[in-house]
């Protein structure tokens, strides 16, 4: 399945694998002045090329080596020789070697296997700036969703091509691998960029983002805080979990534990381990010094490491 919407110079091209007339779980490439922003899942490849063949397709850049934003990539660049590929340097092994993400049967049957490509770029290569004839992109770091993420910042406009760095909704799960502490840095180095405009992998557009990226770093917050409030009551994880989502949801069992509740109460526990160990050690620096040592250090939100309707996110 396949759905474009425009905005503006902006092209979003929604992709799903259909089951009874309906979408499984949408994905989105975005298309804007010439620049490809991820290729879909291999299951639609062949309708991304559709609509791609009306449209010139110079560079092309992945947000994340995901199957359901590389799986497009070899089909795409059989018919765009001359389009460099570019994505962070992390995520070039796997896109050169896709069996490295040892997909879930569930994955495989919803977004399809990507084929091996050997032919793509660090950014490192273009000092992580890419350029079209029109626009600027500037490339941040936004790991959490998984080691190797990308944005894609367009400072005169203030777009932000935010991949799966922002997901919209309350989460009541969490994949086994996503790094809680990193995605709240992200969401954190994405709202000082300050974005007019989101353009996330669901292809739910949005308008002034700011208050939904601060809502959701809040509630990543608060949920961090409940689970420690519980944890300190001397409720194991199990009892957590039913507390706050009254059990497991059918995901864990369709996606066999790789997205479950757990997973999320472990995450906020990991995250609330690390603040305090970082706590811990900052109890003995003296205020004075550590407010030269900000102050002399300002955060460079460029280089930070750190459900939207219709979508399941990993």
């Amino acid at each position: 399945m396949i759905h474009v919407e425009q905005h503006g110079p902006v092209l979003a091209i929604r992709m799903a694998r259909g089951f009874l007339g309906r979408p499984l779980a949408w994905t989105t490439a975005y298309w804007v002045d010439g620049l490809l922003i991820d290729t879909g899942p291999r299951c639609a490849s062949g309708e991304l090329l559709k609509v791609l063949s009306q449209v010139p397709v110079k560079q092309i850049v992945i947000t994340h080596s995901h199957e359901d934003n590389i799986g497009g990539l070899e089909d795409v660049h059989a018919h765009f020789r001359n389009a460099p590929i570019y994505a962070s340097y992390r995520a070039l092994n796997t896109i050169q070697e896709p069996t490295r993400l040892r997909l879930q049967l569930y994955r495989r049957l919803v977004w399809g296997v990507p084929k091996a490509i050997k032919q793509v770029r660090a950014l490192d290569d273009v000092d992580n700036t890419l350029r079209t004839s029109d626009y600027t992109f500037r490339v941040i770091e936004t790991p959490g969703h998984s080691r190797d993420h990308i944005s894609l910042f367009e400072p005169t406009h203030r777009w932000l091509f935010s991949g799966d760095a922002f997901v919209g909704g309350v989460e009541r799960s969490w994949p086994s691998e996503s790094d809680l502490f990193s995605v709240i840095g992200s969401l954190q180095t994405l709202m000082s960029l300050r974005p007019e405009r989101l353009f996330p992998s669901s292809g739910e557009v949005r308008r002034n983002p700011r208050p939904e990226i601060a809502e959701k770093i809040a509630s990543l917050l608060r949920l961090s805080k409940e689970v420690s409030r519980l944890e300190a009551t001397g409720m194991s994880v199990d009892e957590v979990v039913t507390c706050l989502f009254k059990g497991e949801s059918s995901l864990r069992l369709w996606t066999g534990g790789h997205f479950s509740a757990t997973n999320l109460v472990e995450a906020c526990r990991s995250y609330n381990a690390l603040m305090v160990a970082t706590s811990d050690d900052l109890a003995g620096v003296p205020s004075a010094r550590l407010r030269r040592a900000v102050a002399s250090d300002p955060p460079d939100s460029s280089a930070n490491e750190s459900a939207d309707r219709g979508d399941m996110v990993r």
